[in-house]
């Protein structure tokens, strides 16, 4: 890949200097072959120093990078992403990036000093600044404090805390607002924990930090990310920013009745990190795992009552997959069916954000087929017509099903009815299915795309301009390829969900499955200590344990996943890697420890080693290493669908791929791999067959990377 350089736009100040410097180190770690020059720039909130930040304008901190990125003088701008205006220009362009730092804010105080140690001021007691015993600091009303603030949220916040507290403004830099305090010209100062920790990597020399939690201090949702000001169309940079967004979900919810939205809409829904939805469903369908989730946003449209406009949605929808988040457009009815939907998609493909529709079951189905008001009936009926006054369109296509084998013979129909023989037609064959497959022509020469050998195959006939369209784009990193998705059933949902995400067409093909090779009970209580390794260990532990988990002993894990699964369950990791998310992790883990005399039990598959069991024997515990579960091999039926991709998550998902279809079936395709262990297993013979990548590396070019190939 050739080397790309940018020129990067920044503010002159400390902080803005060391967070951009980070971003970049981020950069070049995701994206190996680019280079970066950072030029400052100076902003209107740099040069004023008086105005309070609530009367300033919306791009008080932007403005003048904006113009840089707009005349070209930089390629991007680095920002907080809280100093973002709530609209951005339309010839602008923008993504967060994914790390952030501690969204907290807290308390800067004085050097060894608390508030409640500060001394008193001239004619008071120090009785009346520290609190007396059994109360709490916040329960004081800081009379003669001087707290700086920067913004009314804050200073709301400690007017609450310290009602009887001087509230002084306090502007500048962040280390400019340390020396205000250092000097005297404060007692304490309420700041932002992420921009100190990215400036200073830590505590400042000479004040204390006192974090605030969260549900105390509630901070704006962008505190503590980083966010990328580009131009609108800068093909780099919307390439870079496929690697950090999520395909958006148009999630179709059925009518009436929670019941039926599809099982895959409650997977969206439960993945879902906002969901922004209609008012023409059963809203007992947002229960509560996507209340827990994340957030809920009322965007419904009725007659005549509109809560946002369609243009503020679709900008809505725009913005939130640019911050990265998993967004869900939930609609009621079929998302496809008179519901505005190529509006908002329209929009996503212009900023190449990738996007999945979920197809459902709509007021037309629910109306007719659900009443008993059949629509078609043999010997009656052979098709209807369905249309909205509201539509300003002239053309109603035509959909035949069944129709193969009498396509000719329908098409002839329309040609002697006025449709001109150029009309686009299409043939859809497998709807939804492994093998589903669209054919396109006209009228005219719809014969070419259907072999006689194929008139026996089920599939759609549709005609008219629709078919011009030539369906969805292919956006994202893996942009439409079609990817055999090999995992067991355990993981099979989140692997789907991660391919879709980087805009792949994923194809449920699970080839292997895992089954339990025994049961837990309140032995299992005697331990003092058990280890899982991988998600699905910690899955059918608890789905095969009997045993009170009130009495269950500290836990061992390997990465965040497995902590999360087990999280699901009420219960964190005792031990687990920061970073290195493997069984050598662990181990590492556990050579810190001090295990004599203690009882842990290992359990894992039958593919697993004895590594981890061999690391807690030399830490000094006696183990119990015992197989929870075993692969076994399984396949789909048939044949294997066209594909251009496989997702291996795990090394028997490779042994079951080559024991059933060999090598060769790999041919000039696509291989995605999970892990060095599962990239550990490929055959040597598939460098020269096969292009082999981990799914998460990077490339600007916005490819499917290539790179990283076997050698023999």
């Amino acid at each position: 890949m050739k080397k790309e350089r940018f020129t990067v736009g920044a503010r002159g100040s400390a902080l803005s200097r060391a967070q951009t410097a980070g971003a970049l180190d981020f950069l070049r770690a995701r994206f190996p072959g680019t280079d970066y020059r950072v030029v400052t720039v100076e902003t209107p909130g740099d040069r004023d120093l008086t105005t309070p930040i609530e009367k300033s304008a919306p791009d008080f901190f932007t403005r003048d990078l904006d113009e840089a990125v707009r005349d070209g003088r930089v390629d991007f701008a680095v920002h907080s992403a809280k100093d973002l205006p709530p609209k951005i220009a339309d010839d602008l362009d923008w993504f967060w990036l994914p790390e952030r730092a501690d969204p907290r804010d807290c308390w800067v105080t004085p050097p060894g000093r608390r508030l409640s140690q500060l001394e008193p001021p001239p004619g008071r007691r120090l009785s009346q600044l520290v609190p007396p015993p059994g109360r709490r600091l916040s329960q004081l009303d800081g009379r003669g404090l001087r707290i700086g603030v920067s913004s009314e949220r804050r200073a709301a916040y400690a007017k609450k805390v310290y009602p009887k507290a001087k509230l002084l403004p306090i502007r500048g830099s962040i280390d400019s607002r340390i020396q205000q305090l250092r000097d005297g010209r404060y007692d304490a100062v309420l700041m932002a924990l992420a921009g100190i920790t990215r400036l200073y990597g830590g505590s400042p020399p000479g004040v204390e930090l006192i974090p605030i939690p969260l549900e105390e201090l509630t901070p704006p949702e962008a505190q503590g990310y980083l966010a990328v000001v580009f131009r609108a169309g800068d093909a780099r940079l919307m390439a870079m920013r496929a690697h950090f967004v999520k395909a958006v979900r148009f999630v179709s919810a059925g009518v009436g009745d929670a019941g039926l939205c599809t099982v895959q809409g409650m997977r969206d829904l439960e993945c879902a990190d906002v969901v922004l939805h209609d008012a023409l469903f059963d809203l007992s369908l947002l229960g509560q795992k996507t209340e827990d989730r994340g957030q809920r946003i009322d965007v419904g449209k009725r007659c005549g009552a509109h809560t946002m406009k369609q243009a503020e949605i679709t900008q809505l929808i725009c913005d939130e997959a640019r911050k990265g988040r998993r967004v869900v457009r939930l609609k009621g009815g079929d998302a496809g069916l008179f519901g505005r939907l190529a509006e908002e998609t329209d929009a996503l493909t212009a900023l190449q954000i990738p996007f999945v529709v979920r197809p459902g079951v709509s007021a037309l189905v629910a109306a007719t087929t659900g009443t008993g008001l059949l629509l078609t009936r043999r010997g009656e009926s052979r098709g209807f017509t369905a249309y909205t006054p509201r539509s300003t369109g002239t053309e109603t296509p035509q959909v035949a099903f069944m129709a193969t084998r009498m396509a000719a013979d329908e098409a002839r129909r329309l040609v002697h009815g006025g449709w001109p023989k150029a009309t686009p037609c299409a043939f859809v064959f497998d709807a939804a299915g492994p093998r589903e497959e669209v054919r396109t022509a006209t009228l005219g020469t719809m014969r070419k795309i259907l072999p006689a050998k194929e008139e026996d195959r089920p599939g759609l006939f549709i005609v008219g301009r629709v078919v011009a369209h030539d369906g969805w784009p292919r956006l994202g990193l893996l942009a439409g390829r079609r990817v055999l998705v090999t995992c067991s059933d355990a993981v099979q949902a989140r692997a789907m969900t991660a391919v879709e995400d980087l805009g792949g067409r994923p194809i449920r093909w699970p080839l292997i499955e895992l089954c339990a090779t025994r049961a837990f009970g309140d032995e299992v209580a005697d331990y003092d200590a058990i280890v899982l390794t991988s998600p699905s260990a910690v899955r059918i532990f608890f789905a095969n344990c009997t045993c009170d988990l009130r009495r269950l002993g500290a836990f061992y894990t390997c990465g965040a996943g497995t902590d999360a699964e087990l999280r699901r369950h009420g219960i964190a990791s005792d031990v687990v890697p920061a970073s290195d998310f493997s069984a050598a992790g662990l181990i590492a883990e556990i050579k810190k420890l001090d295990l004599r005399g203690k009882r842990v039990l290992r359990l894992r598959s039958t593919k697993a080693g004895s590594d981890v069991a061999r690391a807690l024997r030399r830490a000094g515990a006696k183990v119990d290493d015992v197989v929870l579960y075993e692969n076994r091999a399984c396949a789909p039926e048939g044949t294997l669908p066209p594909f251009d991709d496989v997702f291996f998550a795990s090394a028997s998902a490779v042994e079951s791929f080559v024991a059933r279809y060999g090598a060769r079936a790999l041919c000039g395709k696509g291989v995605l791999v999970m892990g060095g262990p599962t990239r550990a297993v490929l055959p040597k013979s598939f460098s020269t067959k096969a292009r082999i990548f981990d799914i998460l590396t990077p490339n600007i070019s916005g490819t499917v990377p290539v790179n990283n190939k076997e050698k023999r």
